[in-house]
């Protein structure tokens, strides 16, 4: 495996840009609403996330 191939698997530009959107998200939720309301879009956030890949991969 050519070292291409090797940062195409680990490091996917569409992922990334999810990523530092959902923390965009949640940072500005946190600062508007307080720490709690902020803790609970973290972990739906999380859940999306983890839905998201879990599509992506076919499982």
């Amino acid at each position: 495996m050519n070292f291409m191939n090797t940062i195409h698997s680990v490091f996917n530009f569409q992922t990334a840009l999810l990523v530092i959107g959902v923390l965009l998200i949640v940072a500005g939720v946190w600062l508007l609403l307080g720490y709690q309301i902020g803790l609970i879009t973290l972990g739906v956030a999380f859940v999306a996330v983890a839905l998201v890949i879990d599509y992506e991969k076919g499982g």
